[in-house]
């Protein structure tokens, strides 16, 4: 009777199991029909047509062998309304095509500087269109991204994505930001986002190799300034995001020479004080650093040390500072204040705040592993 009861109990499971076995059978071989859009790059001509370059992944079947060959073919298509791109795209295609799995949208410089909204909306309507894509300004020739170079990964969404979301490069010289924040962030605070921008090596020895260059701001859907990568470190500073990468001071010994700091890590603080029409910003920002290169000769004394960390901090903060002013006297913010005075302020909350904010910056930097050294002659 046991026997007899889970023998029934085994068959109903392997009925109720079948149809999924099934259902997956069916679905892998659809994927052999289907085209993988997984990078998109969008530019404008001087006609003010669209131009979409979508990169696609394709299973190209072929007869005298038994698997399929996986091939990365990019598509252009021209138009004037980009809800047709899609559409447009799969007549050139001899399958379905999906969104599902892009991993990168980037703009040209020119298309982003006339303004997002002209094809932005399409990827966050679209419902296979991923809120986790990541954004990017390329300033590259399109004929680099048609016919890329890099090696260690054919498909250049790939490439990107893992460039893109790398601590350590984003870190230093970017941001990551996909699509879910870029529309959170248009809608808070000044309407400003950073996105970084992807360039492409001319060098003779790593030409056409992608590398992130600074950062492109972005007021309300239009690029509006762009920052360099030295800037976009001092940038990252000011909104408390997580920094590393080396910054080159003076050496205190020979001032035609240098010495660079490696950021390990760094703790942040802010306050701010509103009272008569003023807001006042108070930023302490605690740097932990390495020595990790030195040009000539330079004894890691107590006195050079405190040279060293001291004319670091100074460098910083007026950096920071200059960074700050310039974007002040544009009357633009780009460090998130507007969006921390409305929330702590909220009954005169809506005023363009910038303009009336004076940051009172305090920066120290702390060189580690210097405690032997410090005696050392």
């Amino acid at each position: 009777m046991i026997k007899a009861l889970r023998r029934i109990v085994l068959v109903t499971l392997m009925l109720a199991v079948l149809p999924v076995l099934l259902a997956s059978c069916l679905g892998y071989r659809d994927l052999d029909h289907i085209a993988f859009v997984t990078s998109i790059l969008i530019d404008q001509d001087e006609e003010e047509n669209l131009v979409f370059y979508f990169e696609t992944l394709n299973s190209i079947r072929n007869s005298s062998k038994e698997a399929n060959q996986e091939e990365r073919i990019v598509y252009k298509i021209a138009t004037q309304n980009p809800g047709d791109a899609i559409n447009r795209l799969e007549t050139h295609t001899s399958a379905p095509v999906t969104l599902a799995h892009n991993k990168v949208i980037l703009f040209t410089e020119r298309f982003a500087a006339g303004g997002l909204d002209q094809a932005f909306d399409i990827f966050d309507r679209w419902q296979e269109s991923s809120t986790r894509t990541l954004l990017g300004v390329y300033v590259g020739e399109t004929e680099d991204f048609i016919k890329p170079n890099h090696e260690e990964e054919v498909m250049t969404g790939l490439y990107l994505y893992d460039m893109l979301g790398n601590k350590a490069s984003v870190t230093s010289y970017g941001v990551k930001l996909n699509i879910k924040e870029f529309m959170n962030q248009k809608i808070i605070g000044d309407h400003v986002n950073s996105m970084s921008i992807m360039n492409v090596s001319k060098d003779k020895d790593t030409k056409g190799q992608y590398f992130l260059d600074g950062l492109a701001l972005i007021k309300e859907y239009r690029m509006v300034g762009r920052l360099s990568s030295e800037k976009s470190i001092y940038f990252n500073f000011l909104l408390d995001n997580e920094v590393s990468g080396n910054i080159n001071t003076q050496n205190p010994e020979d001032r035609t020479k240098t010495v660079s700091l490696l950021l390990q890590n760094n703790r942040y603080k802010s306050r701010l004080d509103y009272k008569d029409g003023i807001l006042k910003m108070e930023i302490i920002l605690k740097l932990n650093t390495d020595v990790s290169l030195i040009q000539g000769k330079l004894k890691l004394n107590e006195e050079n040390i405190a040279k060293l960390e001291a004319s670091m901090a100074a460098k910083i903060r007026a950096d920071c500072l200059a960074l700050f002013q310039r974007w002040k006297d544009k009357g633009t913010d780009i460090f998130d204040i507007q969006e921390k005075f409305d929330r702590k302020y909220p009954k005169p909350a809506g005023r363009n705040i910038i303009g009336s904010t004076e940051l009172d910056l305090k920066v120290t930097v702390d060189i580690n592993g210097t405690t032997t050294l410090r005696d050392v002659e």
